[in-house]
């Protein structure tokens, strides 16, 4: 069983693109767990028209942000797991060289937690993902979870990591080209708050102030 889960902001061109990679997959996913954190339900339905592997679409009543719609797949989508952004597109055997490893998370080569595998394994060694670091958006979740996983190479790892060379292709930062100077204003404004709140958990003023 593969359970591939997609945020989805406002990108729907880009998801039907990943949706139409999976389409080719050599391994069939289970189901695409898609959350709709642009509130655009028609817009998402017509992305995810046509497919014949089962697609859920939850649209919840605000922006979850990242961390959250991760722990929304963590409680709702079962292994495998894979977890993406909408800017991702998988080759045909991608799904199946993803989850060949025997790690606890597999990060796909080249895409870091834009395209990752996480296992119950690595949720009960490290938790879920911290939601308070930026809630209802989402920078630096990411590297709170590394600092849990090895103190981002400080200290032996509490889980077992690895990455896959799977040709899954990343068009970087798309969501964020789509966005307007005011847009942009307000993700860099959150960005600072998320980067604070991170800096302040784990005490890394002396490294972030060089």
């Amino acid at each position: 069983m593969i359970n591939v889960c997609v945020p989805v902001l406002k990108r729907c061109d880009l998801l039907r693109e990943l949706l139409a990679s999976l389409a080719e997959s050599l391994i069939e996913p289970s189901a695409v767990y898609v959350i709709d954190n642009g509130l655009n339900e028609a817009a998402v339905k017509r992305a995810t028209d046509g497919f014949l592997f089962p697609i859920v679409i939850h649209t919840p009543e605000a922006n979850l942000g990242v961390a959250a719609s991760w722990n929304w797949f963590i409680e709702n989508a079962s292994e495998e797991r894979v977890i993406c952004n909408d800017d991702v597109t998988f080759a045909p055997d991608s799904l199946e060289k993803l989850i060949a490893p025997s790690a606890d998370i597999i990060w796909a080569k080249g895409c870091g937690f834009s395209c990752f595998v996480l296992r119950d394994g690595c949720v009960e060694k490290l938790g879920v993902f911290d939601e308070t670091i930026s809630p209802g958006y989402g920078y630096y979740e990411d590297d709170d979870y590394l600092m849990r996983l090895d103190g981002r190479g400080t200290r032996p790892p509490k889980a077992r990591a690895a990455e896959a060379d799977c040709g899954v292709a990343h068009a970087k930062s798309q969501t964020l080209a789509a966005r307007t100077p005011e847009e942009m204003e307000e993700h860099h404004r959150l960005f600072w708050i998320a980067q604070t709140n991170y800096v302040n958990k784990w005490g890394l003023q002396r490294e972030f102030s060089r």
